[in-house]
């Protein structure tokens, strides 16, 4: 293909070599190359000691308190191996010894982690150093009722992180579907809240979908819920795209949050020079499940033209997810307005998964959407309504695009389920 330029897409563990026109590449987007930092031991001690809206943690505890960590799962990139043993020292000094120290770990509505995630994802020092508990969203004999929202949604929480004395998040901060940014509250919301209060939550984010937002109902509503569990204090990070720790902000969940915020939308939020015709969205290294790689296609639809065409490339390795299976029930085979009214009419027994459905009907309703993975079979991808190509087909539907359509503005998003497309002001 004559003045091409050579690209390469990741697919799960390889790359996926396309020639596109270099008059048809408009853009292509990835999270800024941010160099680490020299200390990353010191970038968070130097968080805890200036901490945004709170006093120090030796100020905020006292010996013979029960510390309860929230930490999230193998799906985050955030590195607690590292994080945590700076807080359990610094939690140390203040007279908590680790025997007074839990960490629960804030799955949400994922699956369990297994042992050997457990293993890669917080190493064997730590979990031989505290006890960590797994969080069951399902389970009563694990939740407690906690009142409610001011909005009026029931609060269920996990009762270990409301019966400790003192609660302290780790998280990172990226762009994130539906929250608009994850860290701050959402450790707790939907981190460690019950299925009830998790779908109310999403229910939101399906009303008012803010990827790269703060001030929404969504946030709002985590924000209310951290306030009324005690959510004392949060250490959040900013990780570049390579998963190195570059900063961190530590203090009140939303003071500390915002100014964690502020720093990230300069690594995760990538200018573009308008919306393409067909974006090429890469969700590696999230390859999880649909239900996770669908970031990718939150954030390419920011950055895709109405009427235009999402090209998803995301291994789903687990298929739709081991949790919500049944969103292939809702995509594609009832309209957002037909859920709604099963969701009022109490039909639906899982509303964070129609949720989620609304979402991605509401996108595909403007734009085409194509899944190139092997991880979806064909006929599950044509019910949801989505086209099905394997990696190794992608290149050869590319070349055919261009060929019916010499002009298609083609854009490319590099590890999209955590990049932000920002386009020029209008």
């Amino acid at each position: 293909m004559p003045h091409s330029v050579p690209t390469k897409i990741k697919y799960v563990n390889r790359t996926l070599d396309l020639d596109i026109p270099r008059q048809n590449l408009i853009f292509e987007a990835r999270p800024l190359d941010v160099p680490p930092a020299d200390d990353p031991r010191q970038v968070l001690r130097e968080a805890l000691s200036h901490p945004i809206g709170t006093p120090t943690l030796d100020q905020m505890v006292r010996p013979g308190q029960k510390v309860v960590l929230i930490v999230d799962d193998n799906t985050r990139l955030t590195p607690v191996d590292r994080i945590a043993p700076v807080v359990l020292d610094e939690l140390n000094r203040a007279g908590i010894p680790d025997s007074d120290i839990r960490a629960v770990i804030a799955s949400g509505t994922h699956r369990a982690t297994t042992d050997t995630e457990k293993v890669e994802k917080y190493g064997r020092p730590l979990l031989e150093r505290i006890h960590f508990l797994d969080h069951r969203y399902k389970d009563p004999e694990q939740l407690v009722d906690y009142g409610t929202t001011d909005r009026g949604t029931r609060i269920l929480v996990n009762k270990d992180v409301v019966s400790a004395d003192f609660r302290l998040a780790i998280g990172n901060i990226i762009p994130h579907h539906p929250t608009g940014w994850s860290g701050g509250a959402k450790a707790v919301l939907p981190g460690v809240a019950g299925e009830e209060t998790v779908a109310q939550m999403h229910l939101l984010g399906s009303r008012w979908p803010a990827l790269g937002r703060v001030d929404t109902p969504m946030r709002r509503e985590m924000e209310d819920f951290a306030e009324k569990i005690h959510l004392n204090f949060i250490l959040n990070v900013i990780l570049n795209r390579h998963g190195e720790l570059i900063d961190a902000v530590a203090g009140h969940f939303v003071q500390a949050h915002r100014a964690g915020v502020e720093i990230s939308r300069r690594v995760y939020g990538v200018p573009i020079p308008k919306r393409a015709d067909l974006v090429l969205s890469s969700t590696s290294p999230i390859d999880f499940d649909f239900f996770q790689g669908d970031k990718g296609i939150t954030s390419a639809e920011l950055a895709t033209k109405p009427g235009g065409e999402i090209v998803l490339v995301c291994g789903c390795l687990e298929g739709i997810s081991p949790a919500h299976p049944e969103l292939a029930d809702y995509v594609g085979q009832k309209t957002s307005e037909q859920i709604w009214e099963m969701l009022a009419r109490g039909q639906v027994p899982d509303p964070l998964t129609a949720a989620e459905a609304i979402v991605l009907n509401d996108i595909k309703a403007k734009m085409a959407i194509t899944l190139v993975t092997e991880g979806l079979a064909p006929d599950i991808c044509q019910a949801m309504g989505f086209r099905h190509l394997l990696p190794d087909q992608l290149a050869e539907y590319v070349r055919r695009r261009l060929e019916a359509e010499p002009s298609l503005e083609i854009g490319i998003l590099h590890e999209s389920a955590e990049v932000l497309p920002i386009l020029p002001p209008a």
